[in-house]
């Protein structure tokens, strides 16, 4: 029996934001890449940050995303 071979998904959006430890001053580097459709990558933040804010967890507001 032959196997079959499962092509890669394409993604509608990709986001990835990183940090760096914060520095001895409280600092930290933050960086943010998306790719693919920005309404929907406003989308995916707004409803993480929902979700963080309903469980307690720690992290800033996102207040406006747009131009």
């Amino acid at each position: 029996m032959s196997k079959m071979r499962r092509r890669p998904k394409k993604n509608a959006c990709r986001i990835l934001i990183s940090c760096d430890e914060p520095t001895e001053d409280g600092k930290m580097q933050v960086e943010m890449t998306c790719e693919g459709d920005e309404i929907l990558a406003a989308f995916l933040l707004e409803n993480a940050q929902s979700i963080l804010d309903n469980s307690g967890a720690p992290g800033s507001k996102i207040t406006s995303i747009g131009n």
